[in-house]
């Protein structure tokens, strides 16, 4: 990771010896400095491994379908009043102390959690089926001293496990986001720093096809999505700092498939795009966002179907700016966010609204809702969903990354355990309201992903050393 570029840690959790005492990798901007990691938990799942091959695609996997009597149940409630589940793990209501929350929150139903085989896992990505249920994907293990495969966990809507997977032997793999076509999910992520895309079926995870290229030097899918000829994905390729995969410095790609997975084409996006991170399809054109060369600032295309660039234009201000999340809501406006440096004390949230022609309508920086010295607080966000009233809703992780350790009188607040933070903008850009959620007992909490809920509630993959699975309640006033 080269410290100079202020860049996040996202995917990156660097094992130390030396440090085990932290519940969770609390992700994060590091201007100052880096991270250790979590320390490791158990897993019991079995393995049947078969040989990875470029040609017949076959990797290893996992497959559990029984579930653990501790997290069988969920969204009991205390005497207390407090949401539980059968883990133990109670969620807290923040509100008071020093909070400076905008509106009245929902509150967090109920947690849980899947495990994999590795050490620690680590999700970037949630979403909820048509049958209901929650998927996410992401890594067990690390990619610093190769022992990552990818991991892809089915819950239902109560987040009781139906079925995982794992793909890969221990080495470098990344599992990055999910889609639903009419037979399957499709799965994006990398087999041994190459792009990797597998197809699974809904039931019960079999795989249906997988298929690995070599677009160049270490290389990526970062997300996919279903068109008339195909699929179409975004990622990178040529990375040159190969563990840090939220932003690896190489050369944003798009890669053209056909419905079976295999590939017909591809390219370079454009010189703006170092990364491509998020794609959609909005009638006969795709809205790709990601970030430019050196993180520096956001920046948005829109092209054809079949590559061909309409427009590519950049958002951002003074300092860093770095963009990981995208939505397009349903009068086809675009939703971008991420976290920024520019004309703040330190990284804070930063939200846009920009329509089909790439005009910015409004953009708003919001952080430090927990009401300690905002020259140490880290507001990172990593997904946003646009929302069924027209607004969006943003998920991140907020927390001190230094020494400063601050403290709130009127609470047990302590700035350096980190929180899931939640923020739902309106259509016009005016928050809503945000809120903190976090477990009892001081453990670290941080959204990495979110998705609606057919109930007017959201599902948050939630960054604990584990897949956590964190249900709020209706979301809308």
């Amino acid at each position: 990771m080269k410290k100079n570029l202020n860049l996040p840690m996202k995917k990156i959790f660097i094992l130390s010896v030396s440090i085990l005492v932290m519940y969770c990798s609390k992700g994060g901007d590091v201007p100052n400095e880096s991270l250790a990691s979590s320390t490791p938990l158990s897993s019991n799942t079995e393995e049947s491994s078969t040989n990875d091959s470029s040609d017949t695609n076959e990797t290893s996997d996992t497959e559990e379908t029984s579930v653990s009597e501790e997290s069988s149940n969920n969204g009991q409630t205390s005497s207390s009043g407090e949401i539980v589940n059968t883990s133990g793990i109670k969620i807290l209501d923040i509100s008071g102390g020093c909070t400076n929350f905008v509106g009245n929150g929902p509150k967090g139903e109920w947690f849980n959690f899947v495990e994999g085989s590795q050490e620690e896992a680590h999700a970037h990505f949630i979403f909820t089926a048509n049958d209901g249920g929650i998927l996410q994907v992401g890594e067990t293990g690390f990619l610093d001293n190769n022992t990552a495969k990818i991991l892809v966990a089915k819950t239902d809507g109560t987040g009781n496990l139906i079925w995982k997977k794992e793909f890969g032997d221990p080495g470098h793999n990344l599992g990055n986001s999910i889609i639903e076509v009419s037979d399957g999910y499709i799965i994006t992520g990398s087999i041994n720093k190459d792009s990797f895309i597998v197809k699974l079926d809904k039931l019960n995870g079999k795989t249906i096809w997988s298929k690995t290229n070599d677009n160049g030097g270490m290389d990526a899918i970062e997300h996919i999505v279903e068109t008339p000829s195909g699929l179409v994905g975004i990622g990178y390729v040529n990375a040159t700092d190969e563990n840090n995969t939220f932003y690896t410095e190489g050369e944003g790609y798009i890669t053209f498939f056909d419905s079976d997975g295999n590939k017909t084409s591809g390219k370079i996006i454009d010189p703006q795009m170092s990364q491509a991170y998020r794609i959609y399809r909005v009638n006969n054109n795709l809205i790709i966002s990601g970030l430019t060369p050196g993180a520096e600032d956001y920046v948005l295309m829109k092209t054809k179907l079949n590559g061909e660039k309409d427009w590519i234009k950049t958002y951002g201000g003074d300092n860093k700016d770095h963009c990981f999340a995208m939505d397009i809501s349903s009068d086809n406006s675009i939703y971008l966010s991420g976290h920024t440096l520019s004309n703040v004390d330190n990284w804070d949230s930063y939200t846009m609204k920009i329509d089909l022609d790439g005009n910015k309508l409004w953009e708003k920086k919001r952080g430090n809702p927990r009401g300690f010295d905002p020259k140490y607080i880290h507001d990172e966000v990593w997904d946003l969903k646009a929302t069924n009233d027209g607004g969006c809703i943003i998920v991140a992780g907020t927390g001190d990354e230094y020494t400063y350790e601050g403290t709130c009188s009127q609470s047990k607040d302590i700035s350096n355990v980190w929180q899931v933070y939640l923020i739902k903008f309106s259509s016009s850009g005016e928050i809503e309201w945000d809120k903190t959620y976090a477990p009892e007992g001081g453990a670290d909490w941080a959204g990495e992903a979110i998705d609606l809920s057919a109930d007017g509630g959201a599902v948050v993959a939630v960054d604990n050393s584990q897949f956590g699975i964190l249900k709020i309640s209706s979301i809308y006033k």
